[in-house]
């Protein structure tokens, strides 16, 4: 493919349709289809967009409280294949552009926090789940694995992306410093406006920082911003809705000098940030620190990247037919239990 090495890309600040898929895909492909005609090639989306973060589970108990919230969450996950996909990847094919975009995936009985990444040509072309969700999250999403923890060589550079506190494990860095990542989304939820809660918006910008230089990309922070209708639906008293307080968002994009090279959205407010990329001047980073390459010290400090996918149940070998008659159908007959 044809390299472009200068090219504009977008981070959208965006609140879902809380808890409706439908209607949150719809409003993602509005949000493409606006930063695609203003010239952006690679657009990154928030975490958890589709179809919505569970605040439910920082706010209450997350069974007895929150099991009314998970019940629609579960209803409205994403399903692969699916029609949400079908739509957003003809999405990304009208407007010619990659999508990174973080849905809550459901995979046989349970849940994932999954990024989604489509090409210009509407093809789903990988996903990263969250190798291990935070706290809370842990009643909500299973783990991903490193099968599933890509980087994709395109014409715009190699584009990978992480979700929220995976920005603060070294090991998550290492592994996607080696693959040479030079585009990264950084998808995040909204934040808190406590001055004592760890999860606000400035330590996870410098989480985001740091993974910026470190690994010399050019990050795309996109984070969504609490409304006035999510407060409405999940807080019960006044100590939750001075938690989910609206607004709350953080998007921008860094340079990998850390300068911030877009405009900054309010914090209560959606909108997208823009910046122009320019890939050729990551060497110039590259040339001082790269912690998989040259400034690495393999002799004695290495990480293991298992990239391949590991299953919790191993199915081998073909299942006994028990239909009686069977062995009287023709040989490319299917059997009712799935067999031939």
């Amino acid at each position: 493919m044809e390299k472009v090495t200068k090219y504009k890309a977008a981070a959208c600040q965006i609140a879902p349709v809380f808890l409706d898929r439908d209607a949150t895909v719809e409003k993602v492909c509005g949000f493409i289809g606006e930063a695609a005609s203003n010239g952006a090639k690679v657009i990154a989306f928030p975490e958890a967009l589709i179809p919505g973060y569970p605040w439910w589970i920082w706010l209450g108990d997350p069974f007895v409280y929150g099991m009314k919230f998970y019940r629609q969450l579960y209803d409205n996950a994403v399903e692969i294949p699916g029609k949400s996909v079908r739509k957003l990847s003809r999405c990304a094919r009208k407007n010619d552009v990659y999508v990174c975009v973080s849905v809550t995936e459901k995979d046989g009985g349970s849940l994932y926090l999954t990024q989604l990444w489509f090409s210009p040509s509407g093809d789903l072309i990988g996903k990263h789940r969250k190798l291990k969700a935070t706290g809370a999250e842990k009643t909500i999403w299973g783990d991903g694995d490193g099968s599933m923890m890509p980087v994709f060589e395109t014409e715009y550079g190699n584009l990978g992306g992480l979700q929220c506190w995976e920005h603060m494990l070294p090991l998550n860095i290492a592994a996607m410093g080696s693959m040479n990542e030079q585009v990264h989304v950084s998808s995040w939820p909204a934040f808190l406006p406590q001055p004592d809660a760890l999860f606000r918006q400035e330590p996870c910008e410098t989480c985001a920082k740091y993974y910026t230089v470190a690994n010399q990309t050019f990050t795309l922070m996109a984070s969504q911003i609490y409304t006035q209708e999510m407060q409405d639906m999940l807080c019960e008293n006044d100590t939750q809705r001075m938690i989910l307080a609206v607004g709350g968002g953080c998007t921008k994009i860094f340079a990998p000098s850390l300068q911030v090279i877009s405009g900054e959205i309010p914090a209560d407010e959606e909108g997208i940030a823009y910046a122009d990329i320019d890939l050729s001047l990551i060497p110039v980073g590259k040339y001082l620190v790269d912690p998989a390459g040259h400034y690495s010290t393999p002799g004695f400090l290495r990480l293991t990247f298992d990239r391949s996918e590991h299953f919790p149940v191993m199915v081998q070998g073909e299942a006994a037919c028990h239909f009686i008659g069977y062995d009287q159908l023709q040989a490319s007959a299917e059997c009712p239990c799935g067999t031939r």
